[in-house]
């Protein structure tokens, strides 16, 4: 049994929008996180909020959001469910088990580089590690030894020199061991256990059996939630659409790697702002193509957003969405075709999103006689012909006259670019009382130069061009 632990080293400042000046998360009055910037002055987690404000006079605060960060943290569990489905969420990462030789690139460490990857394409500060126990790899991650162990490998006694400041010990008890001259694990393992349990407790060897795999580890596996939603805060409220963007792109880089990870694609989804003054903005885009690139989800939602003007500025963002399998089913036979339904597919998703969902439109067919009411526009995208079609419809032109254009009549014979020949025709075209009184003969007539028209004869006798034929 293989495990590799994901450490997220950065938690509470994952949670909100990167600043470029030094920024700090707070819980209580104790810096929980600080950025770069703030680092440059020296401070770290663990300080006071006053001497972090001593230290550093520009330093911005923020308080933790414990809510964000368990909604980042299920996003990390989905995208390690893509690698395996026993996946443990822990309080600051994630742990996934594999078998032995059983994995998606085969090579241990192989397996492990897949895995860092994807979390730097998503922008998280971590730390992983691989081990034989799941304790050995939390433990591994956390000290940032970045190890792949294998069964093979003498990794019982690779941990022997680790000092016993990287073990999850109580202050007491590792005060206690250093006193006794204990100050590694191998000093730990070669002490009776008995003596162990007498001064420290039961916990002491616990930790030590799962260490070395002494003991069955038995975990609650995560199960994965129908739909992604990631909330980012932003530290100060945005007033720029390139503020909001760049937090939008991030969100978006999590969104495709937890997709690409469960093998899934974006149908629809939906963006909510909330704004200063308490308001909320939503915007739902409904896509006619599911999608995972990334740069075309963000170009979409740039698109519908480069426009907005929020009467407030943006305190956080949130994206939502299903996570539903791939429908893409088999590719068709012409490649060209299939490029080309992709840039169509493509080119109206932007149009909806920079005009509007209603901006494109699909005309359908109505059951209805009158040539100008039997069609319709409908939203796109099109939900098929409705009403007579077949012959009906192939007996009619497609570039309709509204309204009616009235011909010039000599003789009796309509005139259009000279006299018309009737080639087709009667059909008559007739409403009941109870509706719009139209009464109606329609033909398909034909110039000299042999331009066909559909043109109809009113009851008063007279003429009128209807349409075009191709």
């Amino acid at each position: 049994m293989l495990w590799q632990a994901v450490v997220l080293t950065a938690l509470p400042l994952e949670a909100f929008a990167p600043r470029e000046t030094p920024f700090a998360v707070v819980e209580g009055k104790t810096l929980v996180g600080c950025n770069a910037c703030a680092r440059e002055y020296g401070l770290t987690p663990g300080l006071s909020m006053v001497r972090a404000a001593a230290s550093c006079p520009s330093l911005s605060f923020a308080p933790r959001d414990r809510a964000a960060e368990e909604a980042l943290l299920e996003g990390l569990a989905a995208f390690a469910y893509g690698f395996t489905p026993q996946v443990v969420l822990r309080a600051d990462g994630v742990l996934m088990r594999f078998t032995d030789k059983a994995s998606p690139v085969g090579d241990p460490r192989r397996l492990v580089a897949s895995v860092a990857q994807g979390l730097a394409d998503m922008g998280y500060a971590f730390e992983t590690a691989m081990a034989p126990t799941a304790t050995t790899a939390w433990l591994c991650a956390r000290a940032a030894m970045r190890c792949v162990w294998t069964p093979q490998d003498p990794w019982r006694a690779l941990l022997r020199p680790l000092p016993l400041a990287q073990l999850p010990l109580a202050d007491a008890v590792r005060a206690a061991c250093l006193a006794l001259g204990l100050a590694r694990v191998g000093d730990l393992l070669d002490m009776p256990r008995s003596g162990l349990v007498r001064r420290f407790g039961r916990e002491v060897i616990s930790l030590l059996e799962g260490l070395m795999g002494e003991r069955s580890e038995v975990e609650n596996f995560w199960a994965p939630a129908p739909r992604f939603r990631r909330r980012l805060c932003f530290s100060h409220p945005a007033e720029t659409e390139e503020a909001l963007s760049f937090a939008l792109a991030r969100i978006v880089r999590e969104w495709v790697a937890v997709m690409r990870a469960r093998d899934a694609r974006a149908g629809e989804f939906a963006v909510e702002m909330r704004h200063e003054d308490g308001g909320l903005r939503s915007e739902t885009f409904t896509l006619t193509r599911p999608e995972r690139d990334g740069q075309v989800l963000v170009r979409l939602i740039r698109e519908r957003l480069r426009d907005a003007r929020p009467a407030s500025p943006i305190t956080a963002v949130t994206l939502s969405a299903p996570l539903e399998a791939s429908t893409e089913g088999s590719l068709p036979l012409w490649r060209d075709g299939q490029w080309h339904e992709q840039g169509f597919g493509g080119l109206v998703d932007r149009l909806r999103a920079r005009l509007g969902r209603d901006a494109v439109r699909a005309l359908s067919v109505r059951p209805d006689h009158r040539p100008e009411r039997a069609s319709r526009e409908d939203p796109w995208p099109p939900q098929g012909l409705r009403g007579p079609a077949g012959a009906v419809a192939a007996e009619r032109p497609i570039w309709l006259m509204d309204p009616p254009e009235r011909l010039e009549v000599v003789g009796g014979v309509p005139i259009l670019r000279g006299p018309l020949r009737l080639a087709r025709g009667p059909e008559r075209v007739e409403t009941g009382w109870w509706d719009e009184p139209v009464v109606r003969d329609y033909f398909v007539a034909v110039n000299p130069a042999c331009e066909s028209f559909w043109v109809f004869r009113s009851a008063q006798e007279e003429w009128f061009l209807q349409g075009y034929f191709a």
